[in-house]
């Protein structure tokens, strides 16, 4: 929309196209993941104010999103450098330094990153930064550190009253100092999580119920509209994959396993798919079945192609893409999905202990994700019942990944058709810009199985998914007391 009112009048005004226009177009063109059309906005832009900071930074994102992470840091140290050079303090701009702490994570310059952290943090505290520094190292915070953090907490939550100030300078050090205690103190660590998921809820306006009706509408337009839609002989999605799952499912893992070799490379957690079936479903009648095909397959397949380059596949990992399964082997029938699972209990608690915030509301409050995870498995349900022969689809359990790795990464390779040899030492330095950026560069293990952490909200998460239950099972999809796609509920 933001495009379109934007092209209407610069298009009948062309000499007002000013800086303003092209950083504006370029902010949109990425927004909707048109990388390609973005960068050339931004060219332009520079051409009438090289001086200005913002032209580089969101083209560094853009480099990141290709994996082009020399050129993102070589656009990143020019923004920070343009910013002290108008005198401008970096720290307003914390984006630009979270964003220069994942590609150093990605270059493998962890020394760098820390330094970089440690020397913000001992000029001048900023809960933002510190909360970077738990996540990046947690062991670099030291006494000194630690008692400026708490003393800064305790003054903030007296000083701040307002939702949007305590989400900028109260939240973060929550979440900073859960995971610091994480390992040395579990009780003091739950509690400081807790503290910032009530932040999040007080907040956020968040109606599980709307989810719940976002499902029904969404099988609801499968069956008028795709369900009986036969396919022609078409090859699109052949350069294709998608894992998708549950947040915190093991969806990253096998990411890096696919990308670990010169065959597939990585598009992340792209929203296209997502934003341009969800946009037909809410007004299907504006729009025609084919055209609206056509339309996705140009768009989608376009962006993906850019991200591909030279490489000759590329897999999109956004979990929730599980909402529009049925939807992507119709609109893509050359593609392969994978399906993750993982026990409810270990997803509800690794998602508690993220700070999502806007993208997956729901994970601030264990009711919500019980509530989720029953929706969850009513839409697989849904779709399981119409594509239990389809042969493209590989569903896997995270103990079963972990449990036994090496045959795991074969069973994908030979699923996926990947003709590369498999490089360990690839996968190890895999970066993902998701919450599990620091847990791929290890070994594979199984410390995160059968968690016992927040073990009061137990019975209610348990009770929240069978009460949601109930209200798929009146539409058919599921039934109590049997258990989570081979998991107990209990």
């Amino acid at each position: 929309a933001g495009i379109r009112v934007l092209e209407d009048y610069y298009n009948d005004n062309s000499e007002e196209r000013d800086f303003d226009y092209f950083i504006n177009m370029g902010v949109c063109h990425k927004a909707n993941e048109d990388y390609e059309l973005s960068l050339k906005m931004y060219e332009e832009a520079t051409k009438i104010d090289p001086n200005s900071h913002m032209c580089y930074t969101v083209p560094a994102e853009i480099y990141l999103k290709l994996r082009n992470f020399k050129k993102s840091i070589e656009l990143l140290n020019t923004a920070l450098n343009k910013m002290k050079s108008a005198g401008q303090d970096t720290l307003n701009f914390p984006n630009t330094i979270k964003l220069k702490t994942e590609v150093n994570v990605a270059l493998n310059k962890d020394e760098e990153n820390e330094k970089m952290l440690l020397g913000i943090l001992n000029e001048k505290f900023h809960p933002d930064i510190f909360y970077l520094l738990a996540i990046v190292n947690s062991k670099l915070i030291n006494d000194s550190l630690l008692i400026k953090a708490e003393k800064q907490l305790e003054e903030y939550d007296s000083k701040y009253t307002n939702k949007l100030d305590r989400f900028w300078y109260i939240h973060p050090l929550y979440f900073g100092l859960a995971i610091f205690y994480n390992k040395t103190n579990q009780k003091k660590s739950e509690d400081f999580y807790e503290l910032g998921n009530k932040e999040i809820m007080s907040s956020l306006r968040y109606n599980s119920f709307e989810y719940q009706r976002d499902i029904v509408d969404i099988i609801n337009c499968y069956n008028e509209s795709f369900l009986n839609k036969e396919q022609i002989d078409v090859t699109d999605g052949k350069n294709n994959f998608f894992i998708l799952g549950t947040p915190r499912s093991g969806t990253t893992l096998i990411e890096s396993f696919i990308a670990s070799n010169n065959y597939v490379t990585s598009g992340g957690e792209l929203l296209s798919a997502r934003n341009l079936i969800s946009e037909f479903i809410k007004s299907p009648d504006n729009q025609s079945t084919d055209k609206f095909i056509d339309e996705f397959r140009d768009t989608y397949l376009s962006r993906t192609n850019f991200l591909r380059g030279d490489y000759e596949k590329i897999v999109d990992k956004l979990p929730d893409n599980f909402l529009y399964l049925g939807f992507i082997f119709k609109l893509l029938p050359k593609t392969k999905i994978i399906r993750t699972f993982r026990d409810p209990w270990d997803v509800a608690v690794s998602m508690f202990k993220q700070r999502y915030v806007t993208n997956i509301p729901y994970s601030a409050s264990f009711f919500n994700i019980g509530v989720f995870l029953a929706n969850f498995e009513a839409i697989n349900l849904f779709w399981n019942g119409l594509l239990e022969s389809k042969n493209a689809l590989l569903d896997i359990k995270y103990e079963e990944l972990v449990d036994s790795p090496e045959s795991h990464q074969k069973k994908i390779y030979e699923f996926l058709e990947i003709n590369s040899d498999f490089d360990e030492k690839k996968r190890k330095s895999f970066f993902s810009q998701t919450a599990s950026i620091r847990q791929i560069g290890t070994d594979v293990h199984k410390k995160s199985v059968k968690k016992e952490e927040f073990l009061s909200h137990k019975e209610e998460f348990f009770e929240s998914i069978q009460m949601q239950r109930k209200y798929w099972e009146k539409r058919g999809l599921s039934k109590e007391n049997s258990d989570f796609f081979g998991y107990k509920l209990s």
